[in-house]
């Protein structure tokens, strides 16, 4: 920036000196400590960055500084002063629940202030289409619809401040307060950058870099030259095959090749324009079909490291089988040839899966700085300890010399799971002795990783009355480039590709194929999407073949609580049945609706998505610390992505104590101090976590108890504790006297903790019995525009099974989010490749769900069937609503215009496209 400039923020007269930052988001956020102001895209598409200007809202990551002469500016930190009354906007988002991870709530909240200066009182729809200028990936929308009204409300009547104390994460979304790892700075921190591969497959012939390493205020260039000297250089969940960056060969475009750290960003990016990179282009295999063509090329000439770990019955796993496929999972039950050789009928049919991006708003970032001979690290992911094992692996250092601290996440939907880019910001902070951060951006971020594409095909063998007899099922997983977790998606896609359904006999056989393509890896619903968008579309297609009704041809075949979902798995713990006749009622199941114009057509669909949580084996150890006064610290190594988890921490430790849940705090996420976890995955917190945690409140209880009764002198079975204080037939004594009379002034504290490890069974076929199961059960009604092929939804039911809700808003929140993106998947979502080139790689060009793709009616129904086996009966539902969206939207359409469409997404041409095929075969009959 050439001259200073200066300007009104959040009422106070700020003058930036020549130099500060071309981009507003930049001068706001490190000039003007407004850590609201985030840049998430760069691109002006998501909103996260959103200010008001004079009033008007705008987008701080496009704007320049320069054009804000004279100007007003207000950010989120504007609208609160210390200590005042917040602003009804933001009292309305926590009350309503109007943020989840709260990565775009700074930019919703100004948004929605803008909106309520203009429009006092805004309809559903004003408010809808007003909103639609900023994307949330969390909430679903529904929730900062309610809270926008709700503000709308509280404005026109004087609101008064909040009726009881925020949480502190709430305080933090809703003011802007530093909270996310990408909100961190470190003393003297340099800025990570990467060079990417513009090449799908390449040998590397040579790397120079003495340009880049020669610039004033670069201190560390690294290439796969500096990975020789590490013991593994490789990383991935169970197949370690990905470099920390290319070492001779590159394997799709945006492979990492070199990376730089130096004193900014815009020095880290020169550097990189600098390095020079000799390629030999090799031939590239982007689609299923090439990578497993004979003779191929392939995209590694020797076996990877890694080792599969051990399955149980009726499993066979092949790790590197044959050229391109990265592992094969096969899961046999019961006689299938003989069971279809009795069939009534058979039925085969092929499906195809879509590939998305995950569009987490908050970037994969990380900063590590060097610890004598070890190293620390601050990371955005979702297995601190898990990470920190593949770090101390990686660099040959004892664990302990490994620390990660992981703050809360800014959306996830399985992206940060696993390593990723740590150990690279591990490599150049070691070699430049300094402090430093890697940030992605969004950009980066999707060829980094992706979701799985597939090619499900499913014969189905089905007695005369429509009972299930056997199915074989044939999946072809698209891995892309490397294996990240494709071998454990490929494991549960072929498990769950039976449904929630009774069968004689089963052969699933999942491939996982290597392109020269984007990685994929961990997303939302991992590999229960993708099973459930074939599983259900078929069992509709079966239903109209055999002029069954859907909703009864389900109900003949459905499992029943208590029956075991496979032989030597657990029992089903949810009334299936119960929660299809939900749905069903809820869009007026057999019931015509009449078309609002002639050239639509309604059509009605349900579908029963269904996957296993929980994960396999799982361990987790939690601790419960309770003060002289009462209060009480939770710590535990579930991270907290907005999903509810802290708060149902909160409230079974609150449960066991007597106390109330404000009472209750949650420790940051340091493995050197916070009880282990194996990770945040597969909505296992509230249940595995969450046992943990209430067994860890049991101890310290029973500690306070026994301490007392041994002060008192009484026996310890007479004794009550709630609220602080001991009670004792009419006696009531506080804790912090007993405490401070036993220990003295300096007092003392009380610990307890809590494990919960999941048995292995080789009788069951992961290994282990799933933990709990989780049901999406969901109704549709769309319309369909015969001269368009445009789909309206006019209303969506999506339930799930919480078992008891202990936190009803973040449950209903995790349906409608998970909903949403189901929906998008459904219509319109899709990473679309020209060859191995990613036409739509940048936000602008990627289309995701915003608040006028809402169907006109949308319920979450949250069922508490009672029967799930966390504490109180409680399950996750975080991953359930995706996972039966895209099918019941498909079969309501095949319900609509009669036609059926198995490839995803089920976009206007494709719904043209059947349409006139249709047409031309009823000319012919």
């Amino acid at each position: 920036m050439s001259e200073p400039v200066s300007f009104i923020l959040d009422g106070e007269r700020v003058t930036l000196p020549a130099g500060a930052p071309d981009v507003l988001a930049d001068a706001l956020a490190t000039g003007c400590a407004r850590s609201s102001v985030r840049v998430i895209c760069d691109h002006a598409a998501c909103g996260a960055c959103t200010v008001l200007v004079d009033g008007a809202p705008i987008t701080a990551c496009t704007t320049l500084t320069q054009t804000m002469r004279g100007a007003t500016i207000t950010t989120l930190q504007g609208l609160r002063s210390v200590g005042g009354e917040p602003s009804a906007v933001q009292l309305a988002f926590v009350e309503e629940g109007g943020f989840q991870c709260g990565m775009c709530t700074p930019g919703m909240i100004l948004l929605a202030e803008a909106l309520l200066a203009r429009v006092a009182a805004p309809t559903r729809a004003e408010v809808r289409h007003w909103m639609s200028a900023n994307v949330c990936r969390c909430t679903g929308y529904r929730a900062i619809e309610d809270a926008v009204l709700k503000a709308s409300r509280l404005r026109r009547a004087d609101h008064k401040g909040p009726a009881s104390p925020w949480r502190a994460e709430q305080t933090a979304k809703v003011t802007g307060q530093p909270f996310f790892t990408m909100d961190m700075a470190l003393p003297g921190m340099l800025e990570g950058k990467i060079l990417r591969s513009p090449h799908a497959h390449a040998r590397i012939r040579a790397i120079r870099t003495a340009m880049a390493e020669a610039m004033p205020g670069v201190y560390a260039v690294v290439t796969g030259a500096d990975l020789a000297a590490l013991p593994e250089p490789f990383y991935g969940l169970w197949i370690k095959d990905q470099p920390l960056l290319a070492i001779n060969r590159v394997r799709h475009i945006g492979d990492p090749v070199a990376a730089v750290a130096a004193c900014d960003a815009r020095t880290a990016l020169q550097a990189l324009a600098c390095i020079e990179v000799d390629y030999e282009p090799l031939p590239a295999v982007v689609t299923l079909d090439e990578a497993l063509a004979p003779g191929a090329q392939t995209l590694f000439d020797t076996p990877s490291f890694g080792i599969v770990p051990p399955h149980g019955a009726g499993t066979t796993t092949h790790k590197e089988p044959s050229p391109n496929v990265l592992y094969a999972f096969q899961h046999r039950i019961g006689d299938v040839d003989g069971a279809f050789d009795r069939a009534a009928h058979v039925f085969t049919d092929s499906f195809e899966f879509s590939r998305m991006t995950h569009y987490q708003l908050e970037p994969i970032v990380t900063l590590a700085r060097p610890m004598g001979d070890g190293v620390e690290l601050w990371s955005s992911n979702q297995d601190p300890f898990l990470l920190r094992q593949d770090v101390a692996e990686i660099f040959g250092l004892p664990e302990h010399q490994v620390r990660v601290h992981a703050l809360h996440i800014g959306g996830a939907f399985g992206v940060k799971s696993f390593c990723k880019l740590e150990p690279l910001t591990v490599l150049l902070a070691r070699k430049s002795a300094r402090a430093v951060r890697l940030a992605l951006t969004m950009d980066e971020g999707f060829v980094t990783l992706t979701q799985h594409a597939a090619r499900l095909r499913l014969q189905t063998a089905i007695n005369a009355d429509g009972t299930f007899l056997a199915r074989r099922s044939d999946i072809l997983l698209d891995g892309g480039a490397y294996a990240d977790a494709s071998a454990l998606v490929a494991d549960k896609v072929a498990y769950r590709i039976g449904g929630p359904y009774r069968w004689e006999a089963l052969d699933s056989l999942a491939r996982v194929v290597r392109t020269n393509t984007v990685p994929a890896g961990s997303f939302r619903g991992f590999g229960g999407t993708q099973a459930s968008w074939a599983s259900e579309s078929q069992v509709d297609m079966i239903a109209h073949r055999l002029g069954i009704d859907p909703v009864e041809l389900r109900r003949r075949n459905l499992l029943r609580p208590g029956e075991p979902y496979r032989p030597g798995d657990s029992a089903i713990d949810s009334d299936l049945a119960a929660g299809l006749d939900v749905v069903a009622r809820r869009i007026g199941w057999g019931k015509r609706s009449t078309p609002r114009a002639c050239h639509v057509v309604r059509g009605k669909g349900v579908a029963i998505g269904f996957k296993d949580g929980g994960g396999q084996g799982r361990y987790a150890q939690a601790q419960v610390k309770v003060l002289p006064d009462g209060y009480a610290i939770v710590s535990c190594a579930t991270i907290d992505m907005g999903q509810g988890a802290t708060e149902a921490f909160r409230r079974i430790v609150a449960g066991v104590l007597n106390i109330d849940p404000h009472w209750v705090t949650r420790a940051t996420v340091d493995t050197d101090q916070t009880a282990f976890d194996q990770g945040t995955h597969a909505s296992s917190a509230t249940v595995i976590t969450g046992e943990a945690v209430r067994r860890a409140a049991d101890a310290v209880r029973n500690r306070i108890l026994g301490f007392a009764a041994e002060r008192l002198g009484v026996s310890v079975n007479g004794l009550d504790y709630a609220e602080g204080f001991i009670r004792y037939s009419n006696m009531r004594t506080s804790l912090k006297d007993l405490v401070r009379g036993y220990y003295g002034g300096l007092g003392g504290e009380f610990t307890g903790s809590g494990e919960v490890k999941v048995e292995t069974q080789s009788a069951a076929a992961l290994n282990a019995e799933i933990v709990y199961w989780m049901p999406n059960w969901v109704g549709v009604e769309l319309e369909v525009d015969v001269e368009t092929g445009k789909v309206t939804l006019l209303h969506v039911a999506s339930a799930a099974d919480a078992g008891l809700a202990l936190v009803p808003g973040a449950v209903r929140g995790q349906i409608e989010g998970a909903s949403m993106q189901g929906i998008g998947q459904a219509l319109f979502e899709e990473l679309v490749f020209d060859g191995a080139e990613l036409l739509n790689h940048t936000p602008q060009r990627y289309r995701v769900p915003l608040a006028n793709d809402l169907p006109e009616t949308f319920e979450a129904i949250i069922l508490e069937q009672g029967l799930g086996r966390g504490p109180l009966g409680v399950k996750g539902v975080g991953e359930a609503g995706i996972l039966g969206i895209a099918s019941a939207i498909a079969n309501a359409l095949e319900d609509a215009a009669g036609i059926r469409i198995t490839t995803l997404p089920i976009t206007p041409d494709k719904v043209l496209a059947a349409l006139r095929d249709k047409a031309a075969a009823d000319a012919i009959i």
